[in-house]
């Protein structure tokens, strides 16, 4: 035996008491014997003490066996009756529930996949995600282009660029419990004060073009439970716009062309924007008739004002949140650089005329360009026949 078995030895025979030490060598004495009167090389003594054990051995498997048999005829004999299943023959008649068997509810439709943000949506929702993060961008590893790009409100073209320097920040670096916290906290509060989302649009439209269509399009998509109001100001002995035989384009006319855009086309497919309205106001200047729109306004309204980002227009409303609380509104005039849409261009990169349309407005194939496509050209020549 090794050292280490011997020592194992020890400690486990040491464990015993004296009984169970003396029991143990007994039993290893006995095993001992047996293996050698086996192999034909036991001593008497040993053989004596071989012959002992399975001489006790045999007494006791006796006395077991004798025992189960007595147990046996004392319980008698016992009759196997299998259990009987129920009689067969005949048809199956599945039992009927009280009223009827009640009829099999029908599959339940599969959900409407969700229509897609448009760029302007995608671009607002990153920007959202900016206003959330309360970081402080010097101390997050990012490089100088992520922290130069980062720091700038996202525009359409780099929308996904800097969605993927967000993540990187909440994932990258364990921001993921506070960022949720606060855009929670923002995206709760919009969503109370969406139903009460105003998104005022003014201008002198004269006449309204497909461009103009396309921005207020987007303000509808992107407050779809709000209301969106385009204000049509009065013109003034500057601002005024003739047709090429000296018809003055009213507001009214104005307003008329752009109720037939916003009607959409049911034949071709366009539905219309419900929650559009357009009215005229009594101001020359767009941005005086907004600002005393907003004098209207519930307090604790949301509201948009509608700007295209081509050549910094949103700046004009700049100071209208301050204007407002200097007016004691109450209202929540949402960042004019963050609400601004893009322009609406051509297939050649170019803006859409309202000259184009105040000029040849009897020549359908020419301002079909101009409109949006849903509307007849022959519409629009009504509106300026009745100037």
């Amino acid at each position: 035996m090794s050292k280490f078995l011997k020592k194992i030895t020890e400690l486990h025979i040491g464990s015993n008491t004296p009984e169970e030490n003396e029991k143990e060598a007994q039993n290893a004495r006995i095993a001992n014997a047996k293996k050698k009167a086996k192999a034909g090389k036991a001593t008497d003594k040993e053989k004596e003490l071989a012959d002992a054990d399975t001489q006790l051995n045999t007494t006791l498997t006796q006395k077991i066996k004798k025992t189960q048999q007595k147990i046996a005829s004392e319980a008698g004999p016992q009759d196997f009756v299998p259990a009987q299943g129920p009689p067969t023959g005949g048809d199956f008649v599945p039992a009927v529930p009280p009223g009827g068997i009640p009829p099999v509810p029908p599959p339940a439709p599969a959900p409407e996949a969700p229509d897609p943000l448009t760029t302007e949506g995608e671009t607002f929702l990153v920007n959202l995600a900016r206003k959330a993060l309360f970081v402080t961008i010097e101390d997050v590893g990012l490089t100088d282009m992520e922290r130069e790009i980062i720091n700038k409100a996202a525009e359409p073209e780099n929308t996904k660029k800097v969605a993927k320097i967000i993540r990187k920040i909440i994932v990258d670096y364990g921001l993921d419990e506070s960022f949720v916290s606060k855009a929670d906290v923002v995206l709760e509060s919009l969503l109370k004060k969406n139903d009460r989302v105003v998104v005022i649009v003014p201008g002198s439209f004269k006449p309204p073009h497909k461009g103009h269509f396309e921005m207020v399009k987007s303000y509808s998509e992107l407050w779809p439970t709000g209301q969106v109001h385009v204000l049509i100001s009065a013109p003034s002995a500057k601002s005024e716009r003739r047709t090429k035989d000296n018809k003055l384009i009213t507001p009214t006319a104005a307003q008329q062309i752009f109720e037939l855009y916003i009607v959409g086309n049911k034949n071709m497919g366009v539905p219309p924007l419900t929650n559009v309205t357009v009215s005229v106001s009594e101001y020359p200047s767009p941005v005086t008739a907004a600002y005393e729109s907003l004098k209207t306004l519930e307090q604790g309204t949301t509201v948009v004002l509608g700007a295209s980002k081509k050549d910094n227009d949103w700046k004009r409303w700049s100071y209208a949140q301050s204007w407002a609380e200097k007016e004691g509104l109450g209202l929540n005039i949402l960042d004019p650089a963050e609400t601004a849409v893009d322009v609406t261009l051509d297939a050649a990169g170019q803006p859409y005329s309202a000259g184009n349309i105040r000029d040849n407005f009897d020549n359908f194939e020419m301002i079909q360009h101009d409109i949006p496509d849903h509307v007849d050209p022959a519409q629009i020549k009504q509106v300026f026949d009745s100037l």
